[in-house]
């Protein structure tokens, strides 16, 4: 076997999803809206990914053109999304929304757990039956059998007296019981990928905690990867291994945690750091903020997307042209003019 061959075939070993070039426009009547525009990124096996950017970065629409669940009029219209499946490589981008093949796939190799769980979950069935849904729809078994797996991962993720809130519907849980319900029902089939859309937001800080506690937990018994969304970096700090910064459709920065803590380089990167509150600064000390909101991805103007917020931008570059992702040290990249 040639060293090409080999190369090939311990890359399927330790990777598990390849996101290539990837581009999902929505087509509205004022224009192309580019929420995703050219993004790559590997996430390997029992491995956590975490993605981060502001609101209208672009991260969920990234989460859903991977289970194929982009909404209208949203459309990928280039790229490859590989998932090492059994052996084979399935080009997910190219499967049929609709067709078997992804729904094969949807719930049973790729999960998700949504940022608002009362919105996810049926008002008018109960905890268990939406569960035992997924179970039955995945797994060749009967209900009894899909019934106690149910109460088993309901009790896995820690809710109490699974077996009287198995009957219950969503509305008499409390955003916190949904949350685990949701994740019950996103692992009730053991994925090779769980992707987790900012599912502590909503919450209170010590449930957020506990949330995060559980779900490192987890991927230890289960041995999944996981893609965590957040605009929480203190999140990610917690539960990632290696970080993306998206800003406005794209990556502008990827590493591992150590690097982008301790030497982060993107201004975006640097700016959102610092807006970090910090244990030990004094009383009334503000905190400093990247000026300016991320604009909607429509008609962009040439060159850099942070320019019009970035303090390091350099008029007659930064404007002129748009950085590529260029790899500053091993395993470090950054798409900066200030690296180039």
């Amino acid at each position: 076997m040639d060293f090409e061959n080999k190369t090939i075939l311990n890359n399927k070993n330790i990777t598990l999803l390849q996101v290539k070039n990837l581009k999902v426009y929505f087509y509205l009547e004022e224009g192309i809206l580019k929420a995703v525009d050219d993004v790559s990124f590997d996430i390997g096996r029992k491995k956590v990914l975490g993605i981060v950017g502001e609101s209208g970065c672009g991260k969920s629409v990234t989460a859903q053109s991977i289970l194929r669940i982009v909404p209208h009029p949203g459309r990928t219209v280039e790229g490859e999304i590989l998932l090492h499946q059994n052996g084979n490589l399935v080009d997910l981008a190219r499967l049929n929304p609709s067709g078997r093949e992804i729904r094969a796939i949807r719930g049973k190799e790729i999960a998700m757990i949504f940022q608002e769980p009362m919105t996810s979950l049926s008002p008018i069935h109960t905890i268990g039956n939406q569960i035992m849904e997924a179970v039955l729809l995945h797994r060749d078994i009967s209900q009894s059998e899909a019934r106690e797996l149910t109460l088993e991962m309901l009790y896995k993720v820690g809710i109490s007296n699974p077996h009287q809130r198995i009957d219950e519907y969503s509305y008499q849980l409390s955003g916190g019981l949904r949350q685990r319900a949701m994740i019950a029902m996103a692992l009730s089939c053991n994925p090779s990928l769980l992707i987790a859309d900012e599912p502590t937001t909503a919450l209170d800080v010590t449930v957020q905690a506990q949330i995060l506690e559980l779900m490192k937990e987890l991927q230890r018994e289960f041995g999944m990867s996981i893609i965590y969304i957040t605009h929480n970096l203190g999140v990610i700090a917690e539960i990632s291994d290696e970080v993306l910064v998206m800003y406005l459709g794209k990556a502008i920065e990827h590493a591992n945690i150590d690097e982008i803590f301790h030497n982060p380089l993107h201004p975006y990167t640097i700016g959102l750091l610092k807006s970090i509150p910090k244990v030990g600064k004094k009383a009334r000390t503000r905190l400093e903020a990247i000026k300016g909101i991320v604009p909607p991805p429509l008609d962009l103007p040439r060159g850099c997307r942070f320019y019009q917020r970035c303090r390091e931008a350099k008029e007659g570059i930064c404007n002129v042209d748009n950085p590529s992702l260029i790899e500053v040290t091993k395993g470090h990249r950054v798409s900066c003019f200030l690296y180039k």
